[in-house]
């Protein structure tokens, strides 16, 4: 990601403009290939040698907001660890400990610097270059460069595109997007990837295979404001690998915060900066479903299932369907993101007239976004960090429960 100070895009008649880089212009291309081969260079070598490479490479001013902002790139894939046989902070312990013990002999003139270190060694069974090394291998600056991802100088040009298209996301009130023509399986990963990024969303169907798609963005939120922000730019990449769709964003940008939009489509030169993997699973639902396994019911649990349409007015992913194995009568379960007491409850209604009647609509506490508390029992299944197996368990059972009473 590109921090504020790297964002190089203009304001023009209401519209957000970012500079662009062509990835075919010869000289950017050698500069990407230069600044790749900086980092592969250092590879093993401590934070510090590669940050004074640089520092003497990178220059100062606005002209080279460029060269710093593919910099910055670069760093984010790179990972950094301290490297050391005995750990630092263990080490500058007993060194402490010695040159006190050193100070306290009443028979000593002076203190010895070298007594104290060969005794440290002798102590943690280390080398002399080892204490000298790793006494202090553990601040930033000493870090090792253990792993950097390397990359082509096209890709990372492309990169460097959509890392700006990012950073107008993460100063966003509000996204809508259309989106037409796509294969159900190139939905069923978008929507997913929505929910994966837990994004509050609507979904409005125009006519089949055609959706319009609004999100709620950072800036409309009462507070977890910026981890909202950074979810919704991660997603924006999912986008670009529909074929047709188009992007329009209201932006509150600069100090004052003035309103305009940023306009993209499938026409822009954007590329996909990573493969499509299919439907991501978040987290939470993936420990939940080793958490269910292990209740040993007669609930069987997938994850595979399709889209729902909502007469006209949306669409519902379920992230789980339980079957009961004796009956095959299914469940389906629904995750919410981030959400607000009215966007809840609007889904709540939604549901209610043309959802499923077998449905669990799960909702997580730290998730809310509204500035006042919210009383949702009876409406909504409510957890905190991850929905208790247990506790769905016996929603299942009254759910069959009520079922067979209907029946009957």
């Amino acid at each position: 990601m590109l921090t504020s100070d790297l964002i190089r895009v203009r304001r023009r008649r209401g519209l957000l403009e970012p500079l662009w880089v062509s990835p075919e212009d010869e000289a950017l291309l050698e500069l990407a290939a230069t600044m790749i081969a900086i980092f592969d260079r250092h590879a093993g070598d401590p934070r510090r040698l590669l940050d004074a490479e640089l520092k003497d490479f990178l220059g100062a001013g606005t002209e080279f907001l460029l060269h710093r902002g593919l910099a910055k790139l670069l760093l984010d894939r790179c990972t950094f660890d301290t490297e050391a046989p005995v750990e630092p902070l263990e080490l500058r312990r007993a060194v402490f400990a010695a040159a006190t013990a050193s100070y306290q002999q009443p028979e000593a003139l002076r203190f010895e610097r070298l007594d104290v270190k060969e005794s440290v060694c002798k102590e943690l069974k280390i080398e002399m270059q080892q204490f000298e090394q790793n006494l202090y291998a553990d601040l930033k600056e000493e870090q090792v460069l253990v792993k950097f991802k390397s990359c082509r100088p096209e890709w990372l040009l492309h990169r460097y595109n959509v890392a700006l298209a990012q950073a107008v996301l993460l100063r966003a009130a509000r996204l809508a997007i259309t989106l037409q023509d796509q294969t159900p399986a190139r939905y069923r990963e978008l929507f997913g990837k929505m929910k994966f990024f837990r994004l509050l969303h609507d979904i409005r169907v125009v006519e089949p295979g055609h959706y319009e798609v609004t999100l709620d963005g950072p800036l409309s939120l009462f507070k977890l404001s910026q981890r909202y922000g950074l979810q919704m730019a991660l997603f924006f990449p999912s986008l670009l690998h529909c074929t047709k769709w188009s992007l329009q964003v209201d932006v509150r940008w600069g100090p004052k915060r003035e309103e305009t939009k940023f306009l993209l489509d499938e026409s822009c030169e954007l590329q996909p900066i990573s493969h499509s993997r299919g439907q991501w699973i978040p987290e939470e639902v993936g420990r939940f479903t080793e958490q269910f396994a292990k209740l040993e019911s007669e609930w069987g649990l997938t994850t595979e299932a399709e889209l729902i349409e909502l007469g006209g007015q949306g669409v519902l992913i379920p992230d789980h369907v339980f079957v009961h194995r004796p009956s095959g009568f299914k469940v389906y379960m629904e995750i919410l993101g981030f959400w607000r007491r009215g966007s809840l409850e609007a889904r709540v209604q939604l549901l209610e007239k043309h959802g499923p009647r077998n449905l669990i609509l799960a909702v997580s506490k730290e998730l809310h976004v509204d500035a006042e508390d919210v009383d949702l029992s009876g409406e909504v299944y409510l957890f905190r960090t991850l929905p208790i197996a247990r506790d769905v368990l016996k929603l299942l059972a009254r759910i069959l429960s009520e079922k067979d009473d209907s029946s009957r």
